[in-house]
């Protein structure tokens, strides 16, 4: 153990930081945006933002950080404060960014449209909730699963259509399919989000967080095209064109 204070510790450090060798005792930081190195001795410092940690490797006695361009820093593990501090930089680096605050449709609808609105954003909106405070990436997809929500878009839009045309029948396939057509964004975003998330599953320690952002950016497509997407399904329920 030692008296370092919570979110601090010292270790020893070997590797690379922007093409510079590193070799030794540091003291650590966690902070807002990611993790500062100083030797204290000589005045050097430096930081490390939580999005150029392209890799994490966990090993007996130490923890590797695989940085964008190549580098690699080796941080010994020797005491408890070293192991909880590098845990809560895996936290803070994996942490679910919050995906809805640009959406526009999200937040303005009419009050007739309720309860279509909240069935179309609701299944997204769900699998958002159950990502919240998981700091594993493959769970994350694994909560987040294309394959489930574009199940789910499918059994949104029969619905939809069935109750706006009064039951099934010609009038709500027809109403159905031009549906479908205006959702066809969303279930090409949901194609990108399924690549994305095989491709995070697949990948190595050293590049699983930097597969991991990828995976992000599908997601946050996913909201854009689903919010994008309402104001034309909403035309199509409340007109039938």
């Amino acid at each position: 153990m030692t008296d370092e204070p919570l979110g601090a510790a010292v270790a020893h450090v070997v590797g690379l930081h922007r093409g510079r060798e590193v070799n030794a005792h540091l003291r650590l930081r966690l902070e807002d945006a990611g993790l500062a190195f100083a030797d204290e001795s000589r005045g050097h410092r430096f930081r490390v933002p939580f999005d150029v940690i392209d890799g994490w490797q966990d090993a007996p006695g130490h923890i590797a950080l695989y940085l964008r361009d190549g580098d690699v820093l080796d941080i010994a593990t020797a005491d408890d404060a070293t192991r909880a501090l590098l845990r809560a930089v895996r936290d803070a680096a994996v942490r679910p960014p919050e995906f809805t605050r640009s959406l526009r449709a999200l937040g303005a609808v009419d009050a007739t449209e309720q309860a279509a609105h909240d069935r179309w954003f609701g299944p997204l909106l769900r699998a958002r909730r159950a990502i919240e405070g998981v700091t594993d990436p493959l769970r994350q997809a694994a909560l987040l699963d294309a394959d489930l929500l574009r199940a789910e878009l499918a059994r949104t839009l029969a619905e939809l259509a069935a109750q706006r045309a009064g039951g099934a029948g010609p009038a709500s396939r027809a109403l159905e399919a031009m549906l479908e057509e205006e959702s066809a964004p969303v279930n090409e975003a949901l194609a990108r989000l399924a690549l994305a998330a095989s491709t995070l599953h697949g990948s190595a320690p050293d590049s699983r967080l930097a597969d991991w952002r990828l995976w992000l950016d599908a997601v946050r497509l996913l909201f854009r095209a689903t919010d994008d997407a309402w104001p034309a399904v909403a035309r199509v329920l409340r007109y039938g064109t």
